[in-house]
């Protein structure tokens, strides 16, 4: 339910939640709803035509984590400044940037319905390395059928973390894991459409292919040398050829990034629940003894030690 109010509490919450700080005593007219999956938290809001800048410390607050912003637009119209950049938003528009090049201003132009995802920044730089080199700032926009998708499932996910937190702010079913990484996999597709400089040379562009099919499978276990050349089309020893311009075989980057994927669910969840062992089977691999090995050889401590020193959520 809207509400027209002074800066009252309810007010602060709404400015706080979005780093935001008003210029005038004007009343804002809005609805908030917060909610949290794991690691990535959501605000949802709608205001009323007005004018907010961002916290100028928002940037050293939040440079220690890290963090990557999805904002969309579901409704209205916003004008968003950067320091040398403006973006004039609209329905469905899907902006994207991070803590280390934060906005300075916000305008809405027409009464808007905004839906924001705060995601760790080192979960897409270990994901995306070279297309989050050149990120800055993208605007994802329709009729982009990428862009459309990953609105449409932020729409659900949104749903999700706020109803999940208003019914049991403890409850954290096994399924939160996968929505967050269906929510980073649509992302790097859709960041990938974007790409001004794709790869031109047809050994880059399979190499690319093959690097976009071992994240989309990566909790498969079954997913091999041998399926990933058969998938493309090309043979094995092809496969590996690609893999030679790299600075890794094919078996060491999916390796890798199943790693990186248990880094995720061992930062996002307690042991009440994943396991290490359950964690070992939903990254790809078919032994938690194989997996605690290659996780110690690549991060340098147990999956037990890294979950102690690392997970922040409830117990």
């Amino acid at each position: 339910m809207k509400e027209r109010i002074g800066k009252t509490k309810w007010e602060k919450n709404y400015l706080k939640a979005g780093n935001l700080r008003k210029t005038n005593k004007d009343r804002i007219k809005f609805d908030l709803n917060i909610g949290e999956i794991g690691e990535l938290r959501v605000v949802e809001s709608t205001a009323e035509p007005c004018e907010l800048y961002v916290n100028s410390d928002y940037q050293s607050k939040s440079a220690s984590t890290g963090v990557l912003e999805e904002f969309l637009v579901v409704s209205g119209s916003i004008e968003v400044f950067f320091k040398n950049t403006t973006y004039k938003l609209k329905k469905g528009d899907i902006l994207i940037y991070d803590n280390t090049n934060p906005p300075k201003k916000f305008k809405i132009t027409k009464e808007a319905h905004v839906i924001n995802f705060y995601m760790p920044l080192s979960l897409v730089k270990s994901w995306i390395p070279r297309i989050y080199d050149k990120l800055e700032s993208k605007l994802i926009s329709p009729p982009s059928k990428s862009a459309e998708l990953l609105a449409e499932y932020l729409k659900l996910l949104a749903q999700f973390a706020i109803e999940s937190k208003k019914s049991s702010p403890t409850y954290r079913p096994k399924a939160i894991i996968p929505l967050i990484m269906a929510n980073l996999s649509m992302l790097v597709f859709a960041l990938a459409d974007l790409e001004e400089d794709k790869p031109s040379r047809i050994k880059d562009i399979q190499l690319d292919s093959a690097k976009q099919f071992m994240l989309v499978h990566v909790s498969d276990s079954d997913v091999s040398p041998s399926l990933i050349a058969k998938e493309m089309g090309i043979s094995v020893r092809y496969l590996h050829w690609l893999f030679k311009q790299s600075d890794e075989t094919v078996t060491q980057y999916l390796t890798r990034k199943r790693i990186e994927l248990a880094q995720l669910l061992l930062t996002s969840s307690s042991k009440s629940l994943y396991s290490v062992t359950e964690v070992a089977f939903m990254c790809g691999f078919n032994d938690s003894t194989h997996f605690s090995r290659r996780f110690k050889q690549q991060v340098g401590i147990s999956p037990s030690i890294y979950r102690t020193q690392n997970f922040t959520g409830p117990n």
